[in-house]
């Protein structure tokens, strides 16, 4: 044969099937885009652009490149297997012809290939031209300064070639494998081949059912932001298994359900949109529930990282409530005492103000940290034994103790404390004895309980990890840890003993910024000076100017990332979408020119098509709704890993986002049910 033979073949093939090619070859493209859009984020030349939080970006684009890649290969090798299918009856007649799986292989190999050119040329192509609009939008959200040079980055060029042609290998190697295996009579019949309602609908149903209760129930009653964190993934992973069962098994028994009700049935508008879905609920629930995941995942992604962005303000002043954040930590709870604390207080005075800076808003808080299980009667076992494993234990507590000579104004009026009385701060713990026990490896402190107090202005606020938090006032830190080993055999820490110093200075935040770079060195070289029976061991200075580059740089990234990785999911829904509609229409195409022989109009069928739209494709909009409705308990915990506690901002972002996408998938189906339309009606050839 001659050379050009099969690349004619090739091409032929792909116009002819322009329909459904036009849809898969423009994802390919927007997929490699997207992939160069990324890679080119990270490259050196944009990140100097931004002016602060530059690695935490990197880190969040780079992750994001990696789930585009994962993602394209899963859902292109999905769409093409759908391509693939519709060019069977072409290749068995290639193969009734004389052809040999040989020749055919060489025909997918050349339409492979000019796919993966035409992508390739076009996502770079558009890449490029896309890269300078993310990058100005990025710098822009990020604070940097904007510059409207065009830039090209050889690496990303590389990298997005490399990735997508061993993306494009797998996908080719898959035909090439299916096709192989395929004799000319299974090539001739695989379009036609009908699907019987899966059996044992019913045991599916109720399993899916039961997968979907355990996930909802897992997702309310996860109360450690940890444990949500990893249950999170386990959550989402018996939802997507319960939501494949549900729209698989459900359909079936809502169309035998639809079948039943001979007043609805056995209308015009209902009875092919019905006993026509009746036959393909397998494939159809399986196109449901995927359009369902991914509109989860978009409302998830963008709820999440819009609050998140939003939010960066709130989250920045709760993690950094004074402009200036000193820590030391001390060997010995009688190192706490004014007597030994004073020098460095006014050192820290001294260096602020011949820095043009004051001590304002001042926190000054010497205390002792343990972490304890709770056991009955009001105690708490802190030693780390038992606290060291059980960070994501929800019962786990964080205790601080500090003395009445240093406590927030916030507290109010103490009354007098005997050595065995103390007073207690909650925060989000609900504590019912009228006593506390501390126990640390075998010895214990019990303490009367004058007062149970909520307060959020001490170290009583929830940590990081999710455990809740106590503050004991106690007449005498040293006494209050009497006999306690400050180690463990293991060398783990029973209790830390630290000192806050923070405080508000009145200056820039380029200002503050070297305040604190130079406060470490000027403190840590005063205590360094100091006699060692100081006890002091390390320090700790931070300041809210310096750590906004670290939130700003993660939330702004996240809700860059956000916004383009749904824009990919929208991609692919629409995508799906559209070819369960030219499927369907295909299948459904004979039996409405059935109809139409006996007597049925133009009207009939457009309203029998509006019938199976709001019977049926409303399913995945409504369960995605669902989802949202019970996964919101477990990502506003994850939230507070990120010390977001706005939970009216994430309400108002979830109702906006699921708004939003609620009204584009309307529109997507209003105009791919055209589609359908026109192939069932006889307006477009099959």
């Amino acid at each position: 044969m001659k050379t050009g033979f099969y690349p004619r073949l090739a091409w032929d093939g792909l116009r002819k099937n322009r329909q459904i090619a036009r849809p898969y070859l423009l994802t390919c493209i927007c997929m490699v885009s997207m992939f160069y859009i990324l890679s080119f984020l990270t490259s050196g030349e944009v990140l100097a652009l931004i002016p602060r939080g530059k690695n935490s970006v990197e880190l969040v684009l780079s992750l994001g490149r990696i789930v585009i890649l994962v993602f394209s290969l899963i859902f292109l090798y999905y769409t093409y297997s759908f391509l693939l299918r519709r060019r069977t009856r072409e290749f068995g007649l290639y193969n009734v012809l004389g052809m040999g799986k040989r020749n055919l292989v060489r025909i997918i190999s050349w339409e492979n290939g000019i796919t993966f050119a035409a992508a390739l040329l076009g996502g770079l192509l558009l890449g490029i031209l896309l890269s300078k609009i993310a990058e100005l939008g990025l710098v822009n959200l990020m604070g940097g300064a904007i510059d409207y040079r065009i830039r090209l980055d050889g690496k990303s060029l590389i990298l997005t070639v490399l990735c997508y042609a061993a993306v494009f290998a797998v996908i080719w190697l898959s035909a090439v494998i299916r096709t192989a295996r395929s004799s000319a009579v299974s090539l001739m019949k695989s379009e036609n081949v009908g699907e019987k309602p899966p059996k044992g609908n019913r045991f599916v149903a109720i399993l899916g059912i039961l997968i979907l209760a355990g996930a909802y129930v897992l997702a309310v009653i996860i109360r450690n932001p940890l444990s949500a964190l990893l249950g999170f993934f386990v959550a989402v992973l018996m939802v997507i298994l319960a939501t494949y069962l549900l729209m698989i098994s459900g359909s079936v028994r809502l169309c035998r359900f639809l079948q039943g009700r001979k007043g609805y049935y056995y209308q015009a508008k209902h009875f092919v949109s019905v006993s026509s879905m009746a036959y393909r609920m397998k494939r159809n629930g399986a196109g449901l529930a995927s359009i369902c995941i991914i509109a989860t995942m978009i409302l998830v992604m963008l709820s999440t990282t819009t609050c998140m962005w939003f939010g960066a303000d709130d989250s920045l002043r709760v993690s950094y409530p004074r402009e200036i954040d000193t820590t030391v930590y001390l060997k010995d709870p009688k190192d706490l005492s004014d007597t030994n604390l004073d020098p460095v207080r006014e050192e820290i005075g001294r260096f602020v103000r011949e820095n043009g800076g004051q001590t304002d808003n001042l926190l000054d808080m010497p205390s002792v940290i343990l972490n304890g299980l709770p056991q009955a009667g009001g105690v708490l076992k802190c030693d780390a034994e038992s606290t060291v494993g059980n960070v994501m234990n929800p019962d786990r507590l964080s205790v601080s103790l500090f003395s009445p000579e240093r406590y927030p104004d916030s507290v109010g009026e103490l009354p007098a404390l005997q050595a065995d009385e103390a007073v207690l701060l909650t925060d989000g713990v609900d504590w019912k004895e009228d006593s506390l026990t501390l126990e640390v490896a075998g010895v214990r402190h019990t303490w009367k309980l004058l007062s149970v107090r909520k307060n959020k202005e001490t170290s009583a606020a929830p940590d990081r990890t999710g455990n809740k938090g106590l503050c004991l006032i106690v007449p005498d830190l040293s006494a209050a840890v009497e006999g306690f080993e400050t180690t463990n055999a293991s060398g783990n820490m029973n209790y830390s003993i630290l000192w806050n110093y923070h405080f508000d200075t009145g200056l820039t935040d380029e200002e503050n910024i070297r305040i604190e770079q130079e406060l470490e060195k000027d403190i840590s070289a005063f205590m360094a000076s100091l006699p060692e029976a100081a006890g002091y061991r390390t320090l700790w200075v931070d300041s809210r100017a310096g750590g906004a580059g670290d939130f700003y740089g993660t939330y702004g990234s996240l809700f860059f990332i956000g916004i383009l990785l749904s824009i990919v999911f929208l991609l692919a829904a629409v995508l799906i979408i559209y070819y369960k509609q030219i499927s369907e229409g295909y299948e459904d195409a004979k039996r409405f020119d059935i109809m139409q022989k006996v007597g049925m109009t133009k009207r009939d069928i457009r309203s029998s098509i509006r019938s199976q739209l709001l019977t049926v494709f409303a399913l995945p909009l409504a369960f995605a709704g669902l989802h949202l409705i019970f996964a919101f308990p477990m990502i506003r915990r994850v939230l507070t890993l990120f010390s977001l506690y706005n939970v009216g901002l994430f309400i108002r972002t979830t109702v906006i986002s699921f708004v939003a996408f609620a009204l584009f998938y309307a529109l997507i189906y209003r105009l791919t049910s055209g589609v359908y339309y026109r192939i069932v009606s006889g307006a477009e050839s099959r």
